[in-house]
């Protein structure tokens, strides 16, 4: 048996096909556990292909990528504070002082990002996430470049519940990214041609029917030269767009779609 679930958000869609379970109609908690992980990688997964220098989306972190040099500052934007740390090589591993956008082969960069965001329905979260990526085939006149690394991270949302009390969900995630390719330059449709994130996602909640409990999660984003980057969770695959973030919740969902306060 087969249930496809169309998930219309505003500013992100999310297509769904549950194959072979039970229990994932309207207000399941288990399939609405499954989506607020895939939102929750999603926009983490649309935050890192900016970091690496791919278009951030109409609401992205707002970061440029300006080929004649390579970004290690610290910034603020949309209610995030990004401190960026470089360390530069040249195809014979030899470390640069500076980036060279002719002689630098590969650069080490380490992330670190705090602040809150606010994600339209889906409602406003405190994040911390740090990343350490390792971009390679920068020297000479590339067309792309590959990125690997890993990552950690933390999300804060609280939301209300069908009884009309609140619920806290707290989201710690690790994150593996291989052979993410960006396109060179950079452009509003230079999306990653391939590649994946792997996270794996542990959710403690506070408050409501399952207050004290932890649920976890294995996610793969994978991507295809669009986008639109598929996230699988479980057995759940949803699509999501990448280009249209902010909005990020539940409203607009059809078919399957939980009750008030997510179905907890």
């Amino acid at each position: 048996m087969r249930t496809a679930i169309r998930v219309g958000i505003v500013g992100v869609t999310l297509t769904v096909a549950a194959c072979g379970r039970e229990g994932t109609g309207p207000g399941d908690p288990t399939a609405t556990m499954d989506r607020d992980v895939a939102l929750f990688a999603a926009d983490a997964a649309g935050q890192d292909v900016e970091l690496m220098r791919g278009p951030g989306g109409r609401f992205g972190l707002g970061l440029g990528a300006n080929p004649g040099a390579f970004e290690c500052t610290t910034v603020e934007r949309n209610g995030m504070t990004l401190t960026r740390t470089c360390a530069f090589f040249d195809a014979s591993g030899t470390p640069q002082s500076a980036y060279d956008p002719v002689a630098t082969e590969s650069v080490v960069v380490h992330v670190e990002m705090t602040g809150s965001l606010d994600r339209g329905d889906w409602g406003s979260s405190s994040v911390s996430r740090i990343r350490d990526f390792t971009v390679k085939g920068l020297s000479g006149s590339e067309t792309s470049a590959t990125w690997n690394g890993t990552g950690s991270g933390t999300m804060s949302r609280i939301h209300q519940t069908r009884d009309g009390g609140e619920m806290q969900m707290d989201m710690s995630s690790t994150e593996t990214a291989t052979d993410v390719i960006i396109p060179v330059p950079r452009t509003e449709t230079s999306w990653p041609l391939g590649g994946t994130i792997t996270k794996f996602v542990s959710v403690t909640i506070t408050g409501g029917p399952r207050d004290g409990t932890t649920h976890e999660r294995n996610v793969t984003i994978t991507f295809d030269g669009t986008q639109f980057a598929t996230v699988t969770v479980g057995d759940q695959t949803f699509t999501v767009d990448l280009a249209n973030r902010q909005h990020m919740g539940r409203h607009g969902m059809r078919g399957g779609r939980p009750g008030p306060g997510g179905g907890f």
